[in-house]
């Protein structure tokens, strides 16, 4: 009589540890919006076969949290979210199979939440008191939003020589080439915004991306 194998699925604190390998590895999340889950699948394959994993889908796309399900069922790991505002919403992305949360503001209960799960997070922040308090809360890295409307290289610059401790990720739509400046600046990743919807060549753009990056 034969005996089925079963498959082990990972623990949650060893999806965190791959998480963690893979960002420090990688430097850069893909933060996919759009008007449907289609587009973001098709993204997201596209992305895959550039040689990137991590990516994030908008949580305010309509059945997001399906296809975070349809994935996980497959068990295509490495797949988070981003605008996340509450903690109901982050129990409801981590239930889904997200491996990773952008949040878009500095929130007790979602850093406690994404910590209780073992789930990488990054807190949403602006000012050096939100940045601090995120900090303090227990948050995995800090999301500076919107990076581009402060002053740049300089101002990542200034809060790397106040907080050395504190993990700076620049989250906003930018070129490959500025996500390569932010990375030389040393952020400890980036995390590009792209609306689907209005780019029109995606596999092009994520070679661009694999061939600054890399």
């Amino acid at each position: 009589m034969r005996i089925s194998e079963k498959t082990i699925e990972p623990t949650p604190k060893e999806i965190y540890k791959q998480t963690m390998e893979l960002i420090e590895k990688e430097r850069i999340f893909f933060l996919l919006t759009g008007d449907s889950t289609e587009s973001l699948l098709e993204a997201s394959n596209l992305i895959r076969e550039s040689g990137f994993n991590l990516i994030g889908v908008d949580f305010q796309t309509p059945r997001a949290k399906d296809l975070l399900k349809s994935l996980k069922r497959e068990r295509q790991r490495n797949l988070g979210v981003f605008s996340i505002s509450t903690k109901k919403e982050s129990r409801i992305a981590i239930r889904a199979g997200a491996t990773f949360i952008f949040s878009v503001n500095v929130d007790k209960g979602i850093i406690r939440r994404c910590r209780k799960g073992k789930v990488f997070h990054t807190s949403g922040a602006f000012t050096l008191t939100e940045i601090l308090n995120a900090y303090n809360l227990g948050a995995d890295a800090i999301s500076l939003l919107p990076h581009g409307k402060t002053q740049g290289l300089s101002w990542i610059g200034f809060l790397k020589k106040t907080f050395p401790r504190i993990k700076f990720i620049p989250t906003e739509r930018m070129s490959p080439y500025e996500a390569a400046q932010y990375l030389m600046a040393g952020t400890y990743a980036v995390a590009p915004i792209l609306d689907l919807k209005g780019t029109r060549e995606p596999k092009e753009l994520f070679r661009e991306f694999s061939s600054i990056i890399k």
